[in-house]
């Protein structure tokens, strides 16, 4: 008997530990956005099984205020948000913005057929709750493909992008994400872009890298454009970060030939371009449709596609803390104390309901526990029945 309800605690234990902990699984064409120690990741595909992904509306963050290794996904800190009720979106883009940088804005993305969504969607972290705006003036079609530029007061610029992965405009909308009003830019010389980067330069240029050919989608313009060095191969569907030391590191994409595991960097303070030397490259990992952020020295590359048609659902970290070599680690220690993005430097502050939020959380596993020891107990307490009744 004694062995029998030591079996079945065990296996209680692994029932509450495999039901209260969230672990994302594989998907592409999502986006991602770290504001205040928290790395979000919003829609994109989700895997379903070997034959069939769907649109997902699944909305959670990585924890990056704490210390964890990427080997065991039940420790990794992930907090799921999707009960909030988020986009039904992929191939979307996501930019912090507002007065304080705590509102997490989401562009464009393709909607499942015969669904209409907002262009923009808008999520309070303070208040933890979305909302679709409706009304800004000047709007873009419904579209993806594209990025974003970010600059200091508050304004972001997303240019041309694709609405049906054929038809590419050439035009460059600008977002007030204090006034949450858009308008369409009187620029001139607009290219067409489809599948690139942008980067907002610390003198709030913006830098656009890769792009298809207008003409023949099978084409991608040369990575040569104002630089030197050798030149990356043309791609699409690949990330880009800047460094706090004037890199742009570029990983992943594909392109007409193949799919691209290779990481290049930029220095923009002489627009040189070099091969990165990775320390210790993981075998096969070419992810495309992937998403990239920098969290202190390190580049979080967090899920994405890979040319045999599965799906990535890793979070794997390169420590680009060296200029000349760069190493792939399993464990992350955070620096306690900044917390910066690409475009800017947030708060340190956690809002009351940020902390509410994850109460919420704790609750639940809490309230899963208990509920589950009561079973056990009941199933010990039959049991014990059962073995009496049948001495």
């Amino acid at each position: 008997m004694l062995y029998f309800s030591f079996y079945i605690f065990t296996f209680l234990l692994n029932f509450i530990f495999t039901f209260a902990t969230f672990i994302p699984n594989e998907r592409y064409c999502h986006s991602s956005v770290l504001i205040d120690k928290k790395l979000y990741f919003i829609g994109g595909f989700k895997f379903v099984n070997s034959s069939f992904s769907s649109i997902t509306n699944e909305f959670f963050y990585l924890d990056v205020s704490k210390p964890f290794t990427t080997t065991n996904n039940i420790l990794i800190p992930w907090i799921d948000l999707t009960y909030t009720g988020g986009p039904l979106k992929y191939s979307a883009t996501a930019c912090i913005g507002g007065k304080n940088n705590d509102m997490i804005f989401i562009f464009g993305g393709i909607s499942p057929l015969n669904v209409i969504q907002s262009f923009v969607n808008q999520f309070d972290t303070s208040i933890q709750q979305w909302i679709n705006i409706t009304s800004v003036g000047s709007v873009l079609t419904d579209k993806g493909g594209f990025s974003f530029a970010k600059f200091n007061n508050g304004l972001i610029a997303i240019a041309s992008g694709n609405s049906t992965f054929i038809n590419i405009t050439k035009e460059l909308w600008i977002f007030d994400t204090l006034t949450l009003t858009g308008s369409l830019s009187n620029a001139t010389n607009i290219p067409y872009l489809w599948g690139y980067c942008a980067i907002t330069l610390p003198d709030e240029n913006i830098l656009y890298i890769g792009e298809h050919n207008a003409i023949n989608l099978l084409d991608f313009a040369p990575m040569n454009n104002g630089t030197s060095g050798q030149t990356p191969p043309g791609r699409d569907s690949f990330s880009a970060v800047l460094t706090f030391d004037g890199r742009i590191i570029i990983f992943g994409g594909h392109n007409e030939i193949a799919s691209l595991g290779d990481l290049w960097i930029l220095d923009i303070t002489m627009f040189q371009w070099s091969i990165g030397n990775i320390f210790n490259p993981i075998v096969d990992f070419i992810p495309y449709e992937h998403t990239a952020t920098l969290v202190d020295n390190y580049m979080f590359v967090a899920f994405g596609k890979f040319i045999n048609g599965s799906y990535s659902s890793k979070i794997s970290i390169l420590d680009v803390s060296q200029k000349n070599s760069y190493k792939w680690v399993t464990e992350f220690i955070p620096n306690t104390t900044t917390t910066t993005t690409i475009t800017a430097t947030t708060s340190n502050s956690i809002s009351n309901n940020t902390k509410s939020s994850d109460s919420k959380n704790t609750s639940r596993i809490i309230g899963s526990i208990v509920s589950l020891i009561i079973i056990f107990v009941i199933a010990s307490v039959l049991t014990l029945k059962f073995i009496d009744k049948y001495k």
